[in-house]
């Protein structure tokens, strides 16, 4: 009758690891079920015993010990879920705190190129990607990282690709910036995508991706075609940044976003010989770290994806008190409100019910970027791409409440509170 193991491994950082582990266990028994999610293995055996599993992943080149072997439940899933959670919270917290203070919502990660600080985020977001980059192509990775040379023509095609895909997705931009329901699908759609990979990553339940594997020796010909291969891999993070190359509506910026992106890849993919063994001992914290991330951003995506199909999201109560709010003139014929475009989006304000609104947002030519360039809002039913200057929005508020406006990608969100007389 087969035995149920679940056995904790320390040194696992991608799936060329999983690979080599299950064959060693497969030498010990060639009939047993393995199963690796994260740095959690299920086995299942009728030959095999705590001492020949923890002999065959010893021999593997990875560490574990009797006494994280568990047998007929896995206690180490609810350990998972706990740390997970942890996790989380912490990054919860830290958001909460970052945008308290200085106004900044690390949730919205995907930088906008038009910024002084926009190639530091892109080279940022590719280095924190690159940590999901060697789980999902360890092996090609481990066949080219000790040549140099091969190692600088596997990412240079790569790199390549990536700009390549950037300036044809800025190309595709300006067409799909014309359709908000189209975008706000595909948005949802992609939040779906995230959250599932951050909680694949976390360990949470096994997940089949097609990896890459090469064998150690590839002849340096191929190596430069087999990066720009490698550029079209259905890869969570990378369609993410596609998406945002597409929000840039241009060619040019959407290339010049993915070449940003991929250069921040480049330290720990180049250098992946020397990583893999200081990363050994705690690539495993790090991912961990990353699927919280990524779940989180995940549901911040959805969000986002719901505004712009019109569902509001926000349950917080909204105080007249608290909110700028439009003056009216003596014949309540107009009222006017001014407010001021920012890298973080624009102001709350508050308008009376049945008055037309005048709204003036200024903009100065430095802080129009690709994200907060065009305003929209479904429920007055306006849309409108930003000047340097003053733009003014009329639009007239027939219905109480609070609803929302935004950029066009749903990034960039405040609220419009329509009181009555």
């Amino acid at each position: 009758m087969n035995k149920h193991y679940y056995v904790k491994i320390d040194g696992i950082y991608c799936a060329h690891c999983r690979t080599v582990i299950s064959s060693f266990i497969k030498k010990a028994d060639t009939d047993a079920d393995i199963k690796i999610s994260g740095n959690i293995a299920r086995i299942k055996s009728d030959k095999l015993t705590e001492a020949k599993i923890v002999d065959a992943v010893t021999q593997a080149g990875y560490t574990t010990k009797k006494e994280w072997i568990c047998t007929g439940y896995n206690k180490w899933k609810l350990f998972q879920i706990f740390e997970f959670a942890g996790f989380a919270l912490l990054i919860v917290l830290l958001r909460f705190i970052l945008k308290s203070l200085l106004g900044y919502d690390i949730l919205n990660v995907i930088p906008v190129i038009d910024t002084r600080l926009s190639f530091a985020g892109l080279l940022i977001a590719g280095f924190l990607t690159s940590f999901h980059c060697i789980g999902m192509c360890g092996a090609i990775n481990l066949a080219v990282s000790k040549d140099w040379k091969k190692s600088l023509l596997y990412n240079g095609g790569r790199i390549l690709c990536y700009t390549a895909v950037g300036f044809f997705a800025g190309l595709l931009g300006k067409t799909l910036s014309i359709n908000q329901t189209l975008l706000s699908v595909i948005i949802v759609v992609l939040s779906f995508f995230m959250i599932f990979l951050g909680l694949s990553m976390a360990g949470l339940f096994s997940v089949s991706f097609n990896h890459f594997s090469l064998p150690s020796k590839l002849k340096t010909s191929s190596v430069f075609l087999t990066g720009f291969l490698n550029g079209f891999m259905p890869c969570t993070p990378l369609i993410t940044m596609q998406v945002y190359a597409v929000s840039t509506a241009s060619p040019f910026k959407g290339a010049l976003a993915m070449l940003m992106f991929g250069l921040g890849t480049l330290p720990l993919m180049l250098g992946f010989a020397f990583f893999q063994n200081m990363l050994a001992g705690k690539k495993a914290l790090l991912q961990k770290i990353l699927a919280a991330f990524i779940l989180l951003m995940g549901f911040a995506m959805f969000l986002r994806g719901l505004t712009g199909l019109g569902i509001n999201t926000d349950t917080s109560d909204s105080k007249l008190k608290n909110w700028k709010t439009a003056q009216i003139n003596s014949e309540k014929t107009e009222q006017k409100i001014e407010i001021d475009l920012s890298y973080n989006g624009y102001e709350d304000f508050a308008v009376q019910e049945g008055i037309p609104v005048t709204l003036i947002i200024n903009a100065e030519e430095d802080y129009i970027t690709g994200c907060n360039n065009r305003v929209i809002s479904n429920d007055f039913d306006f849309d409108v791409t930003l000047v340097p200057g003053k733009n003014e929005i009329c639009f007239l508020p027939d219905k109480n409440g609070t609803f929302i406006y935004s950029c066009w990608m749903y990034m960039l969100k405040n609220k419009i509170y329509v009181y009555e007389d």
